[in-house]
């Protein structure tokens, strides 16, 4: 859950790494993991860029609700 490093500033943008991230360490909060997909989860690390921003408009469509 990706927050602005100050307190009471989590929302609801979510991270997956891919690698160790221990930056992320002290500052996010870590839950889950992905288990069924991952294919999918590199196909979209594969539009990544040294600046964090996609190579191309990225759009999660048919991914279902949680019950």
């Amino acid at each position: 859950m990706a927050n602005v490093r100050k307190p009471n500033t989590n929302g609801s943008q979510f991270l997956i790494t891919t690698v160790p991230a221990p930056n992320l360490n002290e500052y996010y909060v870590a839950f889950g993991e992905v288990v069924d997909g991952l294919d999918a989860v590199k196909i979209i690390e594969s539009y990544g860029s040294p600046s964090f921003s996609p190579t191309a408009n990225i759009v999660i469509t048919e991914c279902g609700a949680l019950e």
